[in-house]
């Protein structure tokens, strides 16, 4: 939990007895203040008769500033933080003694004042997560708190029983008007503060103004500003050094460069990320999810963001939490945070988790840090204690590489580091922490109390165009516009890197990009940069040779994203790609003949050669290396795994057309073995991609080979393959790879009738019958999302790919699957139900047709379906405003309606007549009166004919309508 300071505690902070202010106002109250004894009694007292506070008080805020060089970091923090609480404090009794309330004590109301004291109660600390307005709301709360403890100390003492309601009512408005004035004060007097000393400001999230500069230059100066100036020994000056040197560094090594392409270094390049921040107490923990983020502003001042919370007390007790997808830049963000840190403020140690023993201690995680970074072992104890004035920053890069490679669950990491951070504050040696991750990983990590989560965002136009305008100023010109007719790629600054490269050698990209396909672009991506990889080795090649070497280089690639996409995740261990390699494309096995290329290890030459590839990798106590693989975006694999199915689909239809006469179709053990582990639906971009293919190939032959293959799905099949990345059960292959043939025939042909699929409607049913009884549900939504069955008078049935975008649900795929499945009876209940469903939700809608279903005198259990079903009770009470007057319970009914009312306004007045015209008075009226009164308060002037009979019926009653104010008695229905 964070640490606030009360105002006695912060008091103390400022100087103790030594500070000549602090022992001026201990003085004044007589001791209290150092001896921990400070209440409310001496405060009021002093008001009456020791004015002197208030004068104290500020010139204690002014002090602050009496040494402000040559302290160490924490130090300072922690005198900002006292100077803050004793601004939160003297603005709120300024506001008071401004209102000149007329308080005397006298000797009997010390008892009774002296048990309330605001003085020992942690004060609120300005989050940088939240925005300056936040902050004033949360101590707009505490304000408010205050003044209702005066209220309540004043009510108590002797004077109140001497004042009337009037005189009450005045002290009482004075209170709160105190409180308001209170945040107008305190406002007043942070400003005098944060002139002093800039961190406050960033403490608030204000901007201030700075010129825009890039590459975190403006957190560079701005921490510069309010350095403590105390100068870093040796080693820790050394260790700037070394993170310095990464801003010189070039974005990419000259190893992997054309020749004739000019590299920017990092500190040029480098554009500031847009980010959205969280606090962890602020809403439940589940960062993982994109919905979780969907209301959070997008901020662009991560400078700012970034010196308030290094400088704030806040960070001392929790780690900050960085996300973002692969080639986001979390690990260069970490880079750039290191090398702008001053060093006589900072003690950096970043620490690559990748690198880092599996079964490390976080302690021991460190230190394996600290010995890469200084090459000689260094406890951290001993580092800790020698950074002299420099507050220890250690940053934990790539948490998800460390579990991604070790698949072992570490849900509690950062409760860990808290946890640390408390012990280490404990002991007067405290540390900031950083740690990074992916999005997806971190799903069930437990998030400590007061944890920033940082995510980082994709790219904007704005920050494309900047980056770029660095790269062109050495490079072949590449267009903004060009870049952004492909926003998956340009937003990601690796890839946007990517797309430069691939441009700068002779511009095609900029000068074919209108005629490109989004396959055409990745064929030619890859192609460029598989060819680079092939002819590194300087073998001479013919123009054939060099095309079949690329080919075969991008079939292991596909290898590679088939591999995880048949597996159903988002990386792959090189012995999973091993294994795969051997079985689909022989690579076992240092021979090959094709071209000139050298024999390679099948797993771990083919993965680790690409930078458009991530690797991550974790080290074991027996200094075994675990690598993961996986995309820097998934539609490299998808457009990968399209490929290769559809260069399997070419090789065989070529097979086809050389076959014997004598066999009806050719042996597709290939095809099955790679389309039977998972539903090519399963992905819109596989599916998008192969639609392209199609349209530059063979659509009659193609479909003419798929469904001769799909007419013989059912024939004993002598072989599946050695291929197996899962093990499955048969019939569930079976199920995947004759949807998968369907699919295909969609892609092919775009539409396909009953006929050309050689089923009837019956057939079509049981095939659909037998998907969903086989596959996953995941997989069986993603085909009810993806095919459109349609029925047809002349050929029964279509079935083509749909085009339209859209989240299956639960509700949408119960509404949905009937039209795939060709269910007739579901199809019925279905076309009954959607007007409803197409309105409400499944649950509402399936308890409106239990109520209508329901007659009134027996309709309390169908309406209580309906209540726990409607979360916004609009539905609800409608549906039991219709029932009353119309012969059930209606005193029952209007006890589970409750108090309050709130129907429309034209269906509580026929609500309450029909009642009336039933002969209802109620023994008991209040609960008639109620709904009367709730009635005659809102607008039916458009219904004349409504007012003409509550007006006839309210003087039957005695009433008058509308009345005048609450009807007689009126406190809520009887329960």
């Amino acid at each position: 939990m964070r640490k606030t300071y009360s105002y006695n505690e912060a008091v103390k902070i400022l100087g103790g007895r030594d500070h000549p202010v602090i022992a001026a106002m201990d003085k004044v109250l007589g001791g209290a203040l150092l001896a921990g004894s400070l209440g409310l009694w001496q405060v009021l007292d002093l008001f009456d008769a020791k004015p002197d506070f208030l004068r104290l008080s500020n010139e204690l805020i002014s002090k602050v500033s009496a040494k402000r060089r040559g302290v160490s970091r924490h130090t300072r923090t922690q005198q900002l933080h006292a100077a803050h609480a004793v601004l939160v404090m003297t603005a709120f009794f300024e506001a008071f003694d401004e209102q000149q309330v007329p308080v005397k004590l006298t000797a009997e109301d010390r008892e009774l004042v002296v048990r309330y004291n605001p003085w020992d109660e942690p004060l609120p600390l300005p989050s940088v997560g939240r925005s300056y307005e936040e902050n004033l709301v949360v101590l707009a709360r505490q304000y408010d708190l205050l003044a209702a403890l005066l209220c309540e100390v004043v009510a108590s003492m002797a004077c109140w029983d001497g004042l009337n309601e009037t005189e009450r009512g005045r002290v009482r408005s004075a209170i709160g008007t105190a409180a308001l004035r209170a945040s107008e004060r305190y406002q007043e007097l942070l400003g005098q503060l944060a002139a002093e000393f800039p961190e406050i400001r960033f403490w608030f999230a204000v901007e201030d103004g700075r010129a825009a500069r890039k590459a975190l230059a403006r957190l560079e100066d701005v921490l510069r500003e309010t350095t403590t100036e105390v100068m870093p020994e040796v080693r820790f000056a050394e260790l700037a050094g070394v993170y310095g040197g990464a801003l010189r560094r070039p974005l990419v090594k000259s190893a992997d460069v054309p020749d004739g392409v000019w590299i920017p270094s990092l500190a040029d390049a480098y554009v500031d990320p847009r980010f959205q921040v969280v606090t962890s107490t602020d809403r439940a923990a589940a960062p993982s999810l994109l919905a979780w983020w969907d209301d959070v502003p997008v901020r662009d001042d991560l400078y700012a963001y970034l010196a308030g919370l290094l400088t704030s007390p806040e960070a001392l007790s929790a780690p900050l939490l960085v996300l973002g997808d692969p080639g986001s830049g979390k690990s260069v963000l970490t880079e750039m945070l290191a090398a702008r840190l001053p060093a006589s403020d900072f003690a950096v140690v970043r620490v690559e988790l990748r690198c880092t023993p599996v079964g490390c201690t976080l302690e021991e995680q460190i230190e394996h840090g600290l010995r890469t970074l200084l090459q000689e072992p260094v406890s951290w104890a001993e580092f800790s204690r020698a950074t002299g004035g420099a507050l220890p920053l250690v940053v934990l890069d790539g948490f998800d590489e460390l579990l991604q490679a070790t698949g072992v669950s570490q849900t509690r990491y950062l409760t860990t580091i808290a946890e640390f951070q408390q012990r280490l504050e404990d002991r007067g040696r405290p540390a900031l922490f950083v740690v990074t991750s992916r999005l997806s990983v971190c799903a069930g990590l437990e998030l400590p109390e007061g944890t920033q989560v940082v995510r980082l965002m994709p790219f904007d136009e704005t920050q494309v165009r900047s980056w770029l305008e660095v790269w062109n100023a050495g490079n072949r010109p590449l267009l903004p516009e060009t870049v952004l007719r492909y926003p998956d790629l340009a937003s990601q600054p690796l890839l946007l890197l990517m797309l430069a490269l691939y441009n700068a050698v002779d511009s095609s990209f900029q000068r074919d990009h209108e005629g490109l396909s989004r396959s055409q672009l990745y064929e030619r991506l890859l192609d460029r940069f598989a060819e680079r990889e092939v002819t590194k080795t300087g073998a001479d090649r013919t123009e054939a040779d060099l095309a079949e070497d690329v080919r075969y280089e991008l079939d292991r690639l596909s290898v590679v994203a088939l591999a995880m996409f048949n597996r159903g995740v988002q990386w792959i261990a090189e012995h999973e790609v091993t294994a795969d390699l051997g079985e689909l494309l022989g690579i076992g096995s240092p021979e090959r003949l094709k071209g000139t290329r050298t024999p390679l290890s099948a797993g771990e030459m083919v993965l680790g050669r690409f930078f458009f590839m991530q690797r991550t990798e974790a080290v074991r106590e027996d200094r075994t290396r675990l690598r993961t693989y996986e995309f820097l975006h998934a539609t490299f694999g998808e457009y990968l795994v399209a490929r290769f199915v559809w260069q399997r689909l070419l090789e065989l239809r070529r097979e086809d057309e050389a076959r014997s006469r004598r066999k009806s179709t050719v042996d597709d053990t290939e095809l099955y073995s790679v389309l039977s582990f998972a539903a090519l639906t399963a992905s819109k971009p596989v599916l998008d991609f192969l639609r392209e293919f199609a349209e530059r190939s063979d659509r009659g032959g193609l479909f003419d080979l798929v469904s001769r293959l799909f007419a013989a799905r059912d024939e004993s099949r002598g072989s599946r393959g050695g291929y197996a990345p899962v093990s499955l059960p048969d019939s569930v292959r079976d199920a995947k790879y004759s949807l998968n043939l369907v699919v295909l025939a969609v892609v092919v042909r775009g539409r396909c009738y009953s006929d050309q699929l050689g089923l009837g409607v019956d057939g079509w049913q049981r095939l659909t019958l037998f998907w969903k009884s086989r596959l996953p549900s995941s997989e069986w939504a993603s085909v009810v999302l993806w095919l459109w069955v349609e029925r047809d008078a002349e050929r029964h049935f279509s079935v083509c790919l749909n085009i339209r975008v859209r989240e299956p649900h639960a509700e949408w795929l119960m509404m949905s699957e009937p039209y795939v499945t060709l269910d007739e009876v579901a199809l019925t209940l279905r076309d009954m139900v959607t007007p409803l469903a197409s309105r409400y939700s499944l649950d509402v809608t399936a308890a409106l047709i239990a109520l209508a279903a329901t007659r009134p005198d027996n309709c309390l259990p169908a309406l209580a379906l309906l209540r726990a079903s409607d979360t916004s009770r609009g539905v609800f009470v409608s549906a039991l405003l219709e029932r009353l007057g119309q012969g059930g319970d209606d005193l029952s009914l209007l006890n589970i309606l409750g108090p309050g009312y709130p129907g429309k306004p034209t269906e509580l007045v026929e609500a309450w007549l029909r009642m009336y015209d039933r002969g209802e008075r109620f023994e008991d009226k209040r609960p008639f009166l109620e709904l009367i009164a709730a009635a005659s308060n809102m607008d039916i002037s458009h219904r004349p004919d409504l007012i003409r009979r509550a007006r006839v019926a309210a003087a039957d009653l005695g009433l008058v309508w509308p009345p005048s104010g609450p009807a007689p008695g009126w406190r809520g229905p009887v329960r």
